[in-house]
C-alpha cells in the first residue's frame, strides 16, 4: 500500500521542508524532490514516472489527427481506382490479369507451337504444328481443331455443374429447373418406361397423324365429319408457338436492312429441312448408288444367281425413298 505525505514548510527557513506520513516522518533537504504516492528522489535520478510535457502531448496529438487524414485519403484513391477499374473491363480484371491465368495461357501457347520449324518459312506450322502432332481427328468426326476441343472441355464443365446438388430449391429457381430436365434426359430408365408416349401425346394434341394411326375416336383426317378433325388455325398456333416449329414460315427479329439504329420484325420462307432440290426428287448420289444396286439385285435373281438380299454399299443409305413415292405408301397404309 502506497503512503500517503502531507508537507509542512517553515516559511523562516526554506533550507529545508518537513514531511510526515502515517507511518513515518522525515526531512526534504534542498535538492530533493517529493513524488506523490512515490518515493524520495534526487534531480540528478532516474526514478519516478515520466511526465508529458504541454508541448509533447500538442505534438502526439497533431501527429496522430494526420496519420488518420492520411489513412482516410488513401483509402478514398484506393476505392476510386477499383471503380474505374470495373468500369472499364470487370471480366478482363478477373480473369486475365490473374498470374495463374496468364501462366495457363503461356502454356498452351508453349506446349501448341513447333520450335523446330522456322515461322519465317512455314508459320502455320510454327504455330500449329505442336496441336496436329498431340490431335488426330477422332473416328466419330469429319474434322477436329481447336473449337471443337474448347466445346468439349466447356460441355465437360456444364456436365459436372449439371451433377452437382441442387442448392436453390425455390419454385421459380432457374438452377432446380435446368437441373431437373438434364436428370430427366439422363434417366434411362424412365424414358425405357415411358416408350413412345410423350410423343404420341404430342402428335395427338395436333390431330394426330396417319401414319401412326388417327387418334382415339378420330375418323382420320381424310373422312369428313371426322370427331377430332384439327384446325388449320389452332395446329398451326401449336406447332408455331406452343412446340416452337417453323412451319410454313418464320418469324425473326433482326436489325433493320434500311435503318441500322432498330429492330424490325421479319418473316421469311419455310422449308422442309432438306437442302437440295434432288434431295426431294430422289436424285442425290446416294439414291442413285442404292437404285442401281437394287437392279443388279433384281438382275441376278432372275438369272438365278442371286440371293433375293438387298446389298448396301459402305457408307451409303440404300433405303432413301423419294417424297413422290411416300404419299402413295401412306395410303397404301
Amino acid at each position: 500500500m502506497e503512503k500517503t505525505y502531507s508537507l509542512t514548510a517553515h516559511y523562516d527557513e526554506f533550507q529545508e521542508v518537513k514531511y510526515g506520513g502515517r507511518y513515518s516522518s522525515d526531512i526534504l533537504s534542498n535538492g530533493m524532490t517529493l513524488h506523490l504516492g512515490g518515493n524520495l528522489s534526487s534531480n540528478s535520478s532516474s526514478g519516478g514516472l515520466p511526465r508529458w510535457s504541454r508541448r509533447e502531448i500538442c505534438l502526439l496529438s497533431a501527429l496522430v489527427f494526420a496519420a488518420g487524414m492520411c489513412v482516410i485519403l488513401g483509402s478514398m484513391l484506393a476505392l476510386k481506382y477499383i471503380s474505374l477499374d470495373a468500369q472499364q473491363d470487370p471480366q478482363c480484371r478477373q480473369d486475365c490479369q490473374h498470374k495463374r491465368s496468364l501462366l495457363r495461357a503461356a502454356r498452351f501457347v508453349q506446349a501448341n507451337i513447333d520450335p523446330s520449324i522456322q515461322p519465317c518459312q512455314d508459320f502455320y506450322s510454327f504455330a500449329c504444328g505442336g496441336w496436329l502432332r498431340r490431335h488426330g481427328i477422332p473416328e466419330d468426326k469429319l474434322s477436329y481443331g481447336i473449337i471443337t476441343a474448347i466445346g468439349e472441355h466447356n460441355e465437360e464443365k456444364l456436365q459436372r455443374l449439371l451433377q452437382e446438388p441442387i442448392r436453390r430449391h425455390g419454385p421459380n429457381s432457374a438452377e432446380r429447373k435446368v437441373k431437373e430436365f438434364y436428370r430427366s434426359c439422363v434417366n434411362i430408365q424412365e424414358i425405357d418406361k415411358l416408350g413412345s408416349n410423350p410423343m404420341t401425346e404430342v402428335l395427338d394434341s395436333c390431330g394426330g397423324w396417319d401414319l401412326v394411326g388417327a387418334p382415339s375416336g378420330a375418323a382420320g383426317w381424310e373422312k369428313e365429319g371426322a370427331p377430332h378433325r384439327p384446325d388449320f388455325n389452332e395446329l398451326l398456333y401449336r406447332t408455331q408457338g406452343v412446340y416452337s416449329t417453323a412451319v410454313f414460315f418464320s418469324l425473326t427479329v433482326n436489325v433493320d436492312d434500311k435503318n441500322s439504329s432498330r429492330n424490325a420484325i421479319r418473316i421469311d420462307q419455310e422449308g422442309l429441312t432438306l437442302p437440295e432440290r434432288s434431295l426431294y426428287l430422289g436424285q442425290d448420289e446416294d439414291s442413285v448408288k442404292g437404285k442401281g444396286v437394287e437392279k443388279e439385285g433384281e438382275r441376278g435373281e432372275e438369272g438365278g444367281n442371286g440371293t433375293g438380299d438387298r446389298v448396301r454399299e459402305g457408307g451409303t443409305n440404300s433405303d432413301k425413298e423419294s417424297l413422290k413415292e411416300l404419299p402413295d405408301q401412306w395410303r397404301e397404309g
